[in-house]
């Protein structure tokens, strides 16, 4: 039976996992870095795959002012919106629902967009990723910056694994379905070379692309939630 890379998401359990990472997981030290160096406090942000909250709680209580946190499934932009609303009422208002493939604001919206944790790994396929890329780029303005993380197969704590890992030949390098408390999760590991070029071929020019552990030690909260990944700051050319 094929397996469905949405289900995952749309569970109650799963988003119940992110909503409580929302408030014990917080931002990561390593996220904090980027947004000081590269998001401004009055700019207007732009975050894909929200899930239970956690980016935009931390952005918001910050003191950035124009946060909008999107998701694609339903039970995670209701979980969002009551992890927010839990601590400003007004918050509520910052999540909506949203496809990353196929975002619905009008063109240069945004002045920054966040996809963090492997969101956009999670998306089932390169064209998949290629098109919220695509969208994302579309609706930045001149100049905006794109921040994600990607699981790096190549490098890092991963590297070993993907190195001794036999697979069928059908199945292309990188993708993995990972067992769950809920359903099965699907993502992607992918080379720095092949995200490279995956945002070279959507308009937009990498600044730089460090593993996280090159940039800051993150607390074992966030070792436990998250493990090692790769930062990207690309730029809408």
């Amino acid at each position: 039976m094929e397996r469905d890379p949405q289900a995952h998401w749309l569970e109650t359990e799963t988003a119940l996992h992110y909503a409580r990472a929302a408030v014990r997981v917080g931002l990561w030290a390593s996220e904090r870095v980027f947004l000081d160096r590269y998001f401004a406090k009055d700019q207007r942000i732009l975050e894909l795959g929200c899930g239970g909250g956690r980016v935009a709680l931390g952005l918001l209580r910050s003191g950035y002012a124009d946060v909008t946190a999107t998701d694609f499934s339903p039970i995670m932009v209701s979980l969002a919106k009551a992890v927010l609303a839990d601590h400003d009422e007004a918050w509520e208002r910052c999540v909506a629902q949203q496809d990353a493939t196929a975002l619905t604001y009008p063109d240069a919206s945004f002045d920054r967009a966040i996809f963090a944790f492997n969101g956009l790994m999670c998306l089932p396929s390169r064209a998949h990723r290629l098109a919220a890329l695509r969208s994302i780029h579309r609706v930045l303005k001149p100049d905006g910056i794109l921040l994600f993380t990607a699981s790096d197969r190549e490098k890092g704590a991963n590297a070993a694994y993907w190195a001794q890992e036999a697979r069928p030949a059908d199945v292309i390098p990188g993708d993995r379905w990972h067992e769950s408390d809920t359903s099965p999760v699907f993502i992607h590991s992918s080379t720095e070379a092949e995200t490279r070029e995956e945002l070279a071929e959507t308009g937009f020019t990498v600044i730089e692309c460090p593993l996280s552990t090159a940039v800051a030690s993150d607390g074992p909260l966030v070792r436990e939630f998250a493990g090692e990944t790769r930062f990207y700051v690309a730029r809408k050319a």
